[in-house]
């Protein structure tokens, strides 16, 4: 069946206008303004930039005064290293004596070691035993302010090495020996004039010779031999005579205050009623406790004096330790408190010669002989001995954990 075109029309004009009604573009949706936004992210920024930044400053104010305070530390640790050392290296040594010439023990002794830019260190010294003290040293540092300050406290237990001698006589010797003229020998304990630490050291009387078995002591004109003679096999050991306990001739020499070449020498003190010059190589200390030219400052100088050949001592006076490698010859006024020990002989000539103390001779040239003659006194003394032993005595570290830092 045919439909009539003019029937479709009105229907295809509808169409189309529904059609133009639905393609027609929706109104836009108008959105609401956001305002701040921009000023709240950037405050927000702001404030976590400073939180880093001022973490950043703390941390690195932190870094810098850890530095700083290591720094003052590690300082006052080398300026109570520096005062330690510095007070080992010039140990006063009459501190070894016995009291009251030298520290009783217990007692304490201090002394201010200055080091540079006001940094000091105080260091105590407090003697043990005999033979012992503790050393400790305090370190204080700045670093240009006075409450940028740090201590630091070193220690060391120290000992005093010194010889092991007990002498046999006022001489002992290997070898053959002549007393003649007006020479006086004696073994009896004689203390030298106003020494007052003598009082703390035991003393006892000897022989007046203790020589080698097979040898010879021979008198003559008007000496006098005081407590006898004594045939001594330790006399004739030659170890005697370069082994002393833990030292040694080689060691002796080594701590030798003073070298010398030999010659002939006359010694006399050189300093004040407060100092000692011992500088001065023919300063062998001050064994005099008064009268004319008394050199007070001198009275705790033990030197070791070490002549290299034959010595000859032509005037003077000394205290300490002579060691001579060769003959000791005097021929004139010479006074010596203290120990001699002469690789070969001694011998006495012209003039006076006065010894408080003990000398050993080890005769090491067998053709000749000790000849002690004219005026002259040998007298045997523990007190002399014993504070030139000790009064030259250098230190040495105890064993095991001397040093220590305590803080």
């Amino acid at each position: 069946m045919m439909t009539d075109p003019s029937t479709l029309l009105p229907v295809a004009e509808e169409h189309d206008t529904l059609a133009v009604q639905t393609e027609a573009p929706a109104t836009p949706r108008v959105s609401r303004a956001r305002r701040g936004m921009a000023l709240v992210l950037t405050l927000v920024v702001v404030v976590v930039l400073a939180i880093l930044s001022t973490g950043a400053v703390i941390s690195s104010m932190q870094e810098f005064r850890g530095g700083r305070n290591a720094l003052v530390e590690q300082r006052a640790f080398a300026v109570a290293e520096f005062g330690l050392n510095s007070e080992i290296s010039n140990w006063d040594r009459g501190r070894n004596l016995p009291p009251p010439r030298g520290m009783a023990i217990g007692a304490i002794d201090s002394a201010n070691v200055f080091v540079a830019q006001g940094d000091t260190a105080k260091v105590f010294i407090q003697r043990l035993t005999d033979n012992t003290f503790w050393v400790r040293s305090v370190g204080r540092a700045s670093i240009g302010n006075a409450q940028l300050e740090a201590q630091r406290m070193t220690n060391m237990v120290v000992r005093i090495a010194y010889p092991t001698i007990n002498p046999g006589g006022a001489i002992t010797t290997a070898g053959n020996t002549l007393i003649s003229g007006n020479a006086t020998v004696t073994g009896q304990n004689t203390n030298p004039a106003n020494w007052t630490q003598c009082s703390q050291i035991a003393g006892r009387d000897t022989f007046a010779i203790a020589y080698a078995p097979g040898r010879t002591v021979n008198t003559g004109g008007s000496s006098n031999i005081i407590g006898g003679t004594n045939a001594d096999p330790m006399a004739g050991d030659s170890n005697t005579y370069v082994r002393y306990g833990t030292e040694s001739w080689n060691s002796l020499v080594a701590a030798a205050d003073i070298s010398l070449p030999g010659g002939s020498y006359g010694p006399d003190p050189v300093g004040s009623s407060s100092t000692c010059d011992v500088s001065q190589q023919l300063n062998w200390g001050e064994p005099l406790r008064s009268g004319n030219g008394w050199v007070r400052g001198c009275e705790d100088y033990f030197p070791i004096i070490y002549f290299s050949g034959s010595a000859t001592l032509s005037r003077g006076r000394g205290q300490g330790i002579l060691l001579v490698n060769g003959d000791l010859r005097s021929v004139g006024n010479f006074q010596w408190y203290g120990l001699i020990i002469a690789r070969d002989d001694i011998v006495k000539g012209a003039g006076t010669f006065d010894l408080w103390g003990s000398a050993m001779s080890r005769n090491a040239n067998v053709n000749d002989d000790n000849s002690i003659v004219g005026t002259s006194a040998f007298r045997w003394s523990k007190c002399a001995v014993e504070s030139a032993l000790r009064g030259s005595a250098i230190l040495t570290r105890t064993k095991e954990r001397s040093w220590a830092q305590l803080y």
